[in-house]
């Protein structure tokens, strides 16, 4: 029983960090921060939900053998990518409705060199 909590949450973390480090600047702001938290939070969700969906698959190749493995880990990975997929179509419209960073045209020119 604990399995399934242990690697939520170790998903959870690793969407985090991996969201923090290298999600690109979002505006500053009350709006900015409230969108930066919600997307880690969700990106962080999605890998969460796909952790889950591969120890599910798991826990079923473990108790079935043969042609019906082969059929449960297509199963097992569709339904993963489809409950991760919607939490990641969500993080993703939340990071594009977010406000952007306002650069100044030197900053602009300096990145470009």
């Amino acid at each position: 029983m604990a399995v399934p909590v242990i690697v939520f949450l170790g998903c959870f973390i690793v969407g985090v960090a991996a969201t923090t480090r290298w999600l690109p600047e979002i505006g500053g702001g009350p709006v900015g921060g409230l969108a930066f938290f919600a997307v880690c939070g969700l990106m962080a969700a999605a890998l969460g939900l796909f952790g889950l969906g591969i120890e599910e698959t798991v826990r079923a190749l473990e108790s079935g053998s043969g042609d019906l493995g082969r059929s449960l880990v297509n199963i097992g990975l569709v339904s993963a990518a489809r409950d991760a997929g919607t939490v990641f179509g969500l993080a993703m419209a939340v990071y594009l409705l977010a406000p952007r960073v306002q650069r100044s045209p030197a900053a602009e020119k300096n990145l470009l060199e």
